[in-house]
């Protein structure tokens, strides 16, 4: 069984925002480790600060977009809750006569 990620059936906003998750992960670590050769290896190549100053800007706009994801994943989860009601989302319980068994 997986337990890292959303479930097979799950929305397909869940699993963007799942695969965004990694997305900032992956450039967040690329852009600290690029800082780390910046600051003890000094590259001189000329193509050198681009890469390094767009690791960054990178991770901040792949941010902003799991934000945005993360915060419409949220309100629709919101909004499945309350359209369910309380009494619809615990289901029909033992010994209700709507209940499957018919009550016993």
């Amino acid at each position: 069984m997986r337990t890292d990620g959303p479930p097979d059936g799950a929305p397909r906003g869940a699993r963007r925002t799942r695969f965004t998750e990694w997305l900032v992960c992956g450039v967040l670590a690329a852009a600290v480790l690029l800082s780390a050769i910046e600051a003890f290896a000094r590259p001189s190549a000329p193509w050198w600060p681009f890469v390094w100053q767009n690791a960054w800007t990178l991770s901040a706009v792949a941010l902003g977009c799991w934000a945005v994801l993360r915060t419409v994943e949220k309100a629709d989860a919101r909004e499945g809750r309350s359209a369910a009601g309380p009494d619809r989302a615990t289901g029909p319980q033992d010994g209700d006569e709507s209940s499957p068994s018919g009550g016993r």
